[in-house]
């Protein structure tokens, strides 16, 4: 019975301090996530407190969006600047690194929280930390357009030629999301924009890839070289624009003097590329303005044989309304419609040579060319102009004499000037002009006397 009863003694002790520490886990849990949320709401009283009451250090980390991230990291994403403040002096590490190797200061650059980074680059050793894609605070603070606090990072000596895990630099990335600043505090800074990634391809070959015209212009606009190609068959910038169906920036090269039929290492030119890939605004505008619709690569394929490769009818079918040749046969004897069955797109290009499936650029301009047939304007109308002040030009055969000369008015007029407008001009050059005769200053001030007799004389 003794030994019974001692047993049930050890046991409710050891349930009594198991309970006991099972609340004081909760306890810490509730506490902890006190903390995370007066960090990230901007508590800086909240956290000194619950850091001075409870022990819960400052480099506590707490999983947000499937990572583990320390309250430092949340408070400078948030641009929590006092909070901050108050951790650094509680002594949390400026170095430690998130789940995605980033550092506090990558998340103050991301969100532009200048008071934050300048906050950190006082306290960290390395301002070059890179996170898992190899990219430093400068990259993410050029992705994200953040000149402000790019500038605090090169006030600090941060390294803007720094290149990540595919050899891009920062450079690369402010052209990717077309922040034309930031490519002009690099260029002032002395950073070279020809730069290349491991790739081959340069800020310029991302910004037209991307469709960033602002960025192409800017590039453009300080030398950078439009000729240079990459390593996948020496692409150019225009061909990525063709490829991506970024036809604001192919136009905007192909001013710049890229011509349309440049050919890459293989042959291929941008009208082959932007077939291939379905680009059909690119591919429709090339070929409006002289793009040769037959042209052949190394392998003797035309555009129209990509687009079948590629199974886009509508490319092929924009092909077909500029005069494609259909009996063009490539280096292995394949005509475009060969290329399209063994490609496995042979009824989907045969709908394109029916016109059931159709380039709707060149639909549409069909559809305005029958509209304008339909409906074309009569003699009188189509005289109508918007020429000077001329709201009229009639139709009628001109005079060999001048009407003025009939009117006995001067030959020369105006050329801008309406007719009823000059004929009143010549009359009243033909009016006389009335002159008074001196008055006397008694006559000026106080009229001309009337003897009111005569004025106000009846007549019967």
């Amino acid at each position: 019975m003794a030994n019974s009863s001692a047993r049930s003694t050890s046991s409710r002790g050891t349930q009594r301090s198991g309970r006991t520490s099972q609340t004081t886990q909760l306890s810490l849990t509730g506490e902890k996530e006190a903390f995370i949320t007066a960090t990230e709401h901007g508590d800086a009283e909240q956290v000194r407190k619950i850091l001075e009451e409870h022990k819960i250090g400052p480099n506590t980390t707490v999983t947000r969006e499937g990572y583990g991230r320390s309250a430092l990291s949340l408070a400078a994403t948030y641009g929590q600047t006092y909070v901050l403040a108050e951790l650094l002096k509680e002594g949390a590490d400026p170095m430690l690194k998130s789940a995605t190797q980033r550092t506090p200061l990558h998340d103050a650059c991301i969100g532009g929280h200048l008071d934050c980074v300048s906050l950190l680059l006082d306290v960290m050793e390395n301002i070059e930390v890179p996170d898992k894609n190899g990219q430093t605070a400068a990259h993410l603070a050029a992705f994200n357009g953040e000149a402000g606090a790019l500038s605090l990072l090169l006030e600090h000596g941060a390294n803007m030629i720094a290149e990540d895990h595919k050899g891009r630099q920062p450079a690369h990335l402010a052209a990717t999301r077309n922040h034309v600043k930031i490519l002009r505090m690099l260029f002032d800074h002395g950073v070279d924009l020809d730069c290349q990634c491991e790739a081959g391809k340069t800020p310029l070959h991302y910004g037209a890839q991307h469709g960033a015209l602002e960025s192409v212009v800017c590039l453009v606009e300080r030398d950078c070289d439009t000729t240079v190609g990459d390593n996948n068959s020496s692409y150019l910038a225009a061909h990525l624009a063709a490829r991506h169906d970024k036809l604001d920036c192919l136009k905007f090269l192909v001013q710049q003097g890229t011509a349309m039929d440049t050919a890459m290492s293989d042959g291929r030119a941008c009208s082959h590329i932007a077939a291939l890939y379905g680009a059909v605004h690119a591919l429709h505008w090339l070929m409006e303005n002289g793009a040769d619709v037959n042209l052949t690569d190394h392998y003797g394929n035309t555009p129209i044989h990509y687009a079948a490769e590629g199974g886009k009818a509508d490319c092929f079918n924009c092909c077909l309304q500029h005069d494609a040749d259909l009996t063009i046969c490539n280096v292995k004897g394949d005509n475009p419609l060969d290329t399209a069955k063994k490609n496995g797109h042979p009824l989907l290009m045969e709908k394109a040579v029916k016109n059931e499936a159709t380039c709707p650029l060149c639909f549409a301009k069909f559809e305005k060319e029958e509209y304008d047939r339909a409906h074309a304007p009569a003699p009188v109308e189509r005289s109508i102009t918007t020429a000077g002040s001329y709201a009229y030009t009639s139709p009628l055969p001109v005079l060999r004499t001048p009407m003025s000369s009939l009117l006995g008015a001067p030959a020369q007029r105006h050329s801008n000037a309406h007719p009823k407008n000059l004929f009143k001009s010549d009359l009243q050059k033909k009016k006389p002009i009335r002159k008074l005769p001196n008055r006397d200053l008694p006559t000026k001030y106080f009229g001309e006397y009337l003897d009111p007799n005569e004025v106000f004389k009846f007549k019967l």
